[in-house]
Order: structure tokens, then sequence, then C-alpha cells
């Protein structure tokens, strides 16, 4: 069972780094997060949508910087850091996603996934098509139909950036 910012527990350590919350931006707590041109860190549904999910994907992960342990409202007008909470940067967690089609096998890439519109999810994921667009890696089967995946932010993904050759 998942906890409060969707970690597993499992896996290993989970990395924290300091967060830069841009004041009147509403964050909940295991949202994903990308550091905008700004220097300021926000919710994916936030980030600017090109021309499909694969190429957003791989933008956002460019920026990506982990699950968010915040919570803010819009009524929070000053920019704020540590106090507001940290941002998770490795780890395992499970996400929702919408059912799947075909089964995915562990080593899958996981993205997030579109939201209605020309958004992204904040808070669900998607099998990624390409390395280019993964945030991580699955760590269980999920067979079809499943509405859940559990994977781990790819190490070094969130704090490195860009695209990695290797997950």
């Amino acid at each position: 069972m998942p906890g409060i910012y969707r970690e597993t527990g499992q896996h290993g350590n989970y990395d924290q780094s300091v967060a830069v919350w841009k004041g009147g931006v509403a964050v909940a707590v295991a949202d994903m997060i990308y550091r905008d041109a700004n220097g300021y860190d926000q919710p994916a549904a936030l980030y600017l949508w090109t021309t499909d999910l694969a190429t957003t994907q791989g933008l956002f992960k460019d920026l990506f910087r982990g699950i968010s342990m915040a919570r803010r409202i819009t009524q929070q007008t000053t920019d704020g850091g540590r106090a507001d909470g940290n941002i998770l940067e490795s780890g395992e967690f499970t996400f929702p996603c919408a059912a799947l089609a075909t089964a995915a096998q562990v080593g899958a890439l996981v993205g997030p996934a579109k939201a209605v519109g020309n958004n992204l999810e904040n808070q669900v994921v998607a099998i990624a098509s390409a390395v280019a667009g993964a945030i991580g890696i699955l760590t269980l089967d999920a067979p079809v139909g499943s509405t859940f995946l559990t994977f781990k932010i790819n190490p070094g993904m969130a704090v490195t950036r860009g695209v990695q050759n290797v997950i």
C-alpha cells in the first residue's frame, strides 16, 4: 500500500531536495514536479504542451525534479521553500494510469500521462514510448487492465536532468 506521497518504501532511499515554490501556485502532495525557466518548482499540469505526448514527455523529463511532499494552495502568495515541503527525487512509487490495453513488464519505461486537453496529469502516469520521455522504470509487472503502475524514478534522473542514455 503506497504512502502519502505514493511511495512504496521499497528499493532503497528516498532522496530529497529543497523545493522553490512560486507563490499563488497550488501544489498537492504527490504531484510530479518540474523546474520552470524562472527557477520555480511547479506541478506537471502547468507544463506547456508541445506537439504530442512523446515530445511533451521528453521536454518535461529534461526539467523533472521528482515527487512533491508539499501541499500549497493558491492563496499562499509568497514564494516558499523547505517549510512547505521538499521534493522526493528517488525511490519507488505507485501511481494510477489508464487501464492498460497490453501488459507491461518490469523495465518498461514510465512517463507522465496526458490530461484532458493539452496538459499533463499531475498524478497519473503512462507507459512511455522512448527513453527520452521516461521519468522512471516499471518495477512490478502490470497485466492487461491494470490501473496502477509501480515504478522507480531512475537514479540521477531528477538530479542530472536531460535524456539518460541508459535507464
